[in-house]
């Protein structure tokens, strides 16, 4: 599973320090400075990687579970039911028969 974080920072040097030790990807996003004064930036993360982040000693903010929501997004389109009756109807579509 992958978790989208929110890693913070007091200082422009820390949030250097941390992108330097690549353990997190960005996703061609960056850090940005907050009104007061810490630097905060969104990262994405798999679960075998979560604590090794943390153990760099900023505070981490798990902001969502995007394999989690995707999944459920994607169940939405899944339909319910039989769509072939039981064999009477014959599938459609560029399938290629052998």
């Amino acid at each position: 599973m992958i978790k989208k974080i929110i890693i913070t920072t007091n200082t422009r040097e820390e949030m250097k320090e941390l992108i330097s030790s690549g353990s997190i990807d960005m996703n061609c996003g960056g850090p940005s400075k907050q009104a007061d004064g810490t630097f905060v930036v969104e990262a994405y993360v798999p679960d075998n990687s979560l604590e090794s982040v943390r153990s760099l000693g900023f505070p981490i903010e798990v902001v969502e579970n995007l394999s989690r929501s995707k999944l459920e997004f994607r169940q939405q389109e899944v339909g319910s039911g039989d769509r072939y009756e039981a064999g009477r109807i014959a599938p459609q579509g560029l399938g290629i028969k052998r």
